[in-house]
This record gives structure tokens, sequence and C-alpha cells, in this order.
């Protein structure tokens, strides 16, 4: 199979997969965390509101990891198939930029209410694929542990 084509059709299955998982988990597990720790302190305790603050920063800085690390993937995918072509480098970085752009849309999308902190969520990740493509040991100081673990 020509380089090309593996490296679309497994960024095309990956695409469709993994944003569907993170939309089918991720936001359940979230209400679930929500409802049995965040509602349940009495608003009179002196620490009930930064223990609420911690745990909604906790829970952002999860689901932000989480996108992030999906763009980590894309931009290792792009700078592998890319470094070994001979011609065409562009391409890989234009396919991949819009599936994992893509993918990441798609989470943004089935967000129900939408703030700052929901915008943010999305934007970081999205932000982060094109900057891991352009810089590489940044993508390496951040998620360097993931190319042992897809590989």
């Amino acid at each position: 199979m020509p380089p090309m084509l593996k490296f679309v059709t497994g960024l095309l299955m990956y695409s469709f997969i993994f944003p569907r998982a993170y939309v089918a988990v991720v936001p359940k597990g979230i209400k679930w965390i929500k409802d049995h720790f965040y509602d349940e302190i009495p608003k009179d305790v002196k620490w009930a509101r930064g223990y609420q603050k911690f745990l909604l920063g906790l829970l952002f800085f999860l689901e932000v990891f989480l996108q992030s690390s999906w763009s980590a993937w894309v931009a290792y995918r792009i700078l592998e198939y890319s470094m070994k072509a001979e011609s065409y480098k562009w391409g890989y970085f234009l396919i991949g930029a819009i599936c994992g752009e893509a993918a990441l849309g798609y989470i943004a999308r089935k967000e129900e209410n939408v703030d700052l902190w929901v915008a943010l969520r999305s934007i970081i990740p999205m932000g982060l694929l094109i900057e891991f493509v352009i810089n590489p040991r940044f993508l390496d100081t951040l998620f360097g542990w993931l190319v042992n673990i897809s590989l």
C-alpha cells in the first residue's frame, strides 16, 4: 500500500473513531463526577467554594489533556509520514491538519452549554496541533511518552 494511502486511511479511520468515542464517554463521566462531587457540598461551608473551583479546574485540565493528546498523536503521524516522503510533503500536513482539526471540531460542536471555558477547552488543543507540527521539540517535551505507547 502506498504511504499516502496508508496515512489517509489510518487517519480518517481514527478521525471518525476518536471524536465519537470521546463524545460518548467523557461528557457522561464529567457529568457523573459533577453530580456526585460538585453539587453535594453545602454553600455555607467556607472551603466548599474553593473545592468546587479546584474540581472544575481539574476537570478542565483533564479534558484539555485528552484532546491535546489527540493533537499530539496526529502531529506525530504527520511528522512520521512526511519525513519519509520524497515528494508531496505538504499533502501530509494538509490532510493531517484537516482530519485532526475536524475531529476536534466535532467534539466542540457537541458541547451543550458554551461559555469561555468550553471555548478554551476546544481552542487550546486545536492550536496545539499546529504548534506541534511547527515545533516538534515542543511536542517531544509535552507528549514524548505518547510515541512509545502508540508505536
